[in-house]
């Protein structure tokens, strides 16, 4: 495991907000809910969609293309396309990974 500067002061990254980031080709979606940022694949697992251009309400993102939605502090499916609850539905869990501030700015640990 291997952790990555993201260059996202945490000053500057609000509570309520997303933000996504490319960590040498891996899509991280960053989360700040409250005081704890949370870091997840950035990309739907159903269709591909860019979920930093979806919806963020509370610890739920939504993708903008077919409405799946997760848990931005786990990874999981709260709603597939078809807005048919787990363990209906085929749309995978995103990964989560760890994230920690050093010096004022975030990092994430990406493994391999």
């Amino acid at each position: 495991m291997t952790w990555h500067k993201t260059g996202v002061a945490l000053g500057a990254f609000p509570a309520g907000t997303m933000r996504e980031v490319d960590l040498g080709g891996t899509a991280v979606l960053l989360v700040r809910l409250g005081v704890e940022v949370h870091a997840l694949d950035a990309v739907c697992s159903h269709a591909g969609g860019i979920l930093a251009d979806g919806t963020l309400r509370g610890k739920r993102v939504t993708c903008p293309v077919h409405e799946a939605a997760f848990d931005v502090t786990t990874g999981a499916v709260l709603a597939d396309p078809d807005a048919r609850e787990p363990p209906e539905g085929g749309t995978a869990a995103l990964t989560r990974y760890r994230t920690r501030v050093v010096e004022g700015f975030l990092e994430v640990e990406l493994g391999g």
